[in-house]
Formats: C-alpha cells, sequence, structure tokens
C-alpha cells in the first residue's frame, strides 16, 4: 500500500477530531461563541413566533377560508361594524359555501376570581367562525358558557367568567390554545354576545357584527371568491385568510423587527465561522504542504476542515437548544412560548449549510498549495 492510498475517506474526520481534543480551548471558545449566537437565534424565533400568535391566533385558527370586514376598517377587525343581515348576504354569493358571523369586544372580566384584561369574541359554534384549538373540554354551545384561552389567569373546566358591568356568569367549558387575539380571549355563542352586549349598553336597537368568516366551495380560489364577496355586497372588503393574518396591526411590524433581529444574528455566527477557519487555516498552511507532500489529497486536507466546522456547529446547536429551552421555560411573558421542533432544525440547517459556504475560503486556500514548497515548510 503506497503512502498516497492510505489515506482513506474517512482519514480527514479522524484528523480533524485529533487536533480538536488537542486545542479544546480554541475550538471550546469558538463552540461557546457560536453557541450563543444560535442560541439567540432559536430565542428570538421562538419568542417571535410566540408574539405573532399572541395577535394572530384568533384568526389563524379559523377553519375559514376567508373573513369579510366593513369597507372602511382596513381589515380591523375591531374597528369594524356590519349589520348582522351582510351574513346573509355573503352567504348568498357564488362560490361560498358556510359563512360564520364574528363579534368582538374588549372588555374587563373576573376570570376564575381574579381580575383580567379579555377580548370577548362571539361566534355561532359550528360555523366557519369557531375556532379550532381545543385542548380540554368541549366548545360552548348555551348562552352562558364560555371556553377562553388564557396565559395569565390560572383557569379551569367549571370556573366562571363574570364581565365587569354585567350579571352574567359564564361558565366555563372549554380550554383553547392558540387562539388569542392580541391578549386573554373568552370565545361565547352569538347568543351569549348579544345578551352581553345588551347589558353593557341597554336599549341597544340591534347586536352589529365585525366580520364574516367564510368558507369557499370545493375547487373554488379563495382569493376570487373574496373578490366576488367584495363586488356583490356593498361597504364590505373580503379578504383571504392569509391575508387577513397579514394584515392585523402589528404582524408586520412585530415580523420586520424581530426577523431583522435574527437576520443580523444569522450574518454574525457565520462570518465568525468563516473567519476563525480561515485564520486557522492560513497558520497551518506549512502543516498542510508538508501533509500534501506526503501523499494527503486536497480532498483530505479540505474533509478535515469542513468536519471540524460540521463538528463545532452541531455540538453548539446542541448547546444553544438546550439552553434556548431553560431560558423558555424561565420566561414569564404571558404568552405560551416554546421551542419549535421544525423551526429549531431549520435554523441548525440554515447556520450548518452557511457556515460550510464561508468554509470555502479556506479550502480555496488549501486547494492552492503547492506540495513541492514543502522543502521550506518548518
Amino acid at each position: 500500500m503506497t503512502v498516497a492510498t492510505g489515506w482513506a475517506t474517512l482519514e480527514h474526520v479522524n484528523l480533524a477530531l485529533t487536533e480538536m481534543k488537542r486545542a479544546k480551548l480554541r475550538f471550546g471558545l469558538l463552540t461557546a461563541a457560536v453557541a450563543l449566537l444560535v442560541f439567540l437565534i432559536i430565542f428570538l424565533s421562538s419568542l417571535s413566533g410566540a408574539l405573532l400568535r399572541a395577535f394572530t391566533g384568533a384568526i389563524e385558527s379559523l377553519p375559514a377560508d376567508g373573513l369579510v370586514y366593513a369597507d372602511s376598517a382596513r381589515a380591523n377587525v375591531q374597528a369594524s361594524r356590519l349589520s348582522p343581515d351582510i351574513t346573509a348576504a355573503v352567504a348568498d354569493v357564488p362560490g361560498v359555501e358556510a359563512v360564520g358571523p364574528m363579534s368582538v369586544l374588549s372588555v374587563n372580566a373576573v376570570v376564575a376570581g381574579e381580575s383580567d384584561e379579555l377580548q370577548v369574541i362571539g361566534v355561532q359554534p359550528g360555523s366557519p367562525s369557531q375556532p379550532d384549538g381545543l385542548r380540554e373540554g368541549r366548545f360552548p354551545t348555551a348562552a352562558d358558557e364560555v371556553a377562553i384561552d388564557a396565559s395569565d389567569t390560572e383557569v379551569g373546566l367549571g370556573d366562571t367568567v363574570r364581565v365587569n358591568g354585567s350579571s352574567i356568569d359564564f361558565l366555563v367549558t372549554g380550554r383553547m390554545v392558540g387562539t388569542q387575539f392580541g391578549t386573554d380571549t373568552a370565545w361565547i355563542t352569538s347568543e351569549g354576545y348579544a345578551d352581553l352586549l345588551g347589558q353593557l349598553n341597554p336599549g341597544l336597537p340591534a347586536v352589529p357584527i365585525n366580520a364574516v368568516a367564510f368558507t369557499v366551495t370545493p375547487g373554488s380560489d379563495p382569493a376570487a371568491v373574496a373578490t366576488q364577496v367584495q363586488q356583490a355586497v356593498a361597504g364590505t372588503e373580503a379578504l383571504p385568510r392569509s391575508a387577513a393574518i397579514d394584515a392585523i396591526p402589528g404582524v408586520e411590524s412585530v415580523g420586520q423587527t424581530f426577523g431583522l433581529l435574527v437576520g443580523i444574528t444569522f450574518v454574525i455566527g457565520v462570518v465568525v465561522v468563516g473567519f476563525f477557519f480561515l485564520i486557522l487555516t492560513v497558520q497551518k498552511l506549512k502543516s498542510f504542504t508538508l501533509l500534501r507532500a506526503t501523499g494527503a489529497s486536497t480532498g483530505s486536507l479540505a474533509g478535515s476542515v469542513t468536519t471540524q466546522i460540521a463538528a463545532v456547529v452541531l455540538l453548539a446547536s446542541g448547546l444553544a437548544t438546550g439552553l434556548a429551552w431553560s431560558a423558555l421555560q424561565a420566561l414569564s411573558t404571558g404568552l405560551p412560548v416554546s421551542i419549535d421542533p421544525v423551526t429549531t432544525a431549520g435554523v441548525v440547517a440554515a447556520v450548518l449549510l452557511a457556515s460550510l459556504g464561508a468554509g470555502l475560503l479556506s479550502v480555496r486556500r488549501i486547494a492552492a498549495i503547492d506540495p513541492a514548497t514543502a522543502a521550506g515548510a518548518r
């Protein structure tokens, strides 16, 4: 067996790991730095996801394909006011399969014996306005029942919710998750909403609705049906559900802010890894030259560098994930913040691929080595 054939496929792995063992402090500090940066990316991504879900949960959890607002509301549910007969008008539009009204009211209430700020949303059970996300119990069907999505208040089945200024004790029949609308949210029936609004506003001539959720017939395009609804029903603006979510006030600004923070942190992490290994390669050029002269291929030496990059990033990502999970568990934001495995895997994969890409700078330096200069390498 010649010297050249002695460099097997896995030889670069042994070379890379041996060097990392001998330089524990150097690679340990790099791993810690990368772990901190990956931690920040995972932490900020998880926090931004929780904040966005707190804004959009009520709409995102609907089984609807689109929503209809008053045309003067600029797709803001709380600013929209529609006549109750709009629901029937939307249902008559070709392409609409089912409809469900939504009514929203911001109130102060006593939830399970504790004061709380609530968004009370009245919907028709079994319609497109009834959200998914039931964690426990059942969705209310009677006028004095409520399902609640509350993070700040410990509420259980059988507890009561009383809105300040009313005499109705809503019985908690269900606990929701992922259905908040900016704050703790209580879901009641349209009949219960009418009773509550009648007590809070005596003499109110009619109970307005804020939006109409609709589903489309199989095979229909939600965007096209939304356009038809807007054209057929005067004084309305209709949007497919995805556009309605994006139009919620605060969503765009929160998404852009956290996206910028995550992007900057990501770039810093990639630059740190790339420059570290570039400097390390430059420092080891003489050693690499000698190894080339003794039969090591460019691929073997480049493989040792990429192996070290992958080992550092993967080890740092494992540490960062554990640290992020611990930090989020100890975080008191009133939001259900958790690590999304899919997002975390995507972050780790992106950092790894970008770091390997940055490592090409080191590979280029290795590829440019001339083994004939080994006589002067010391």
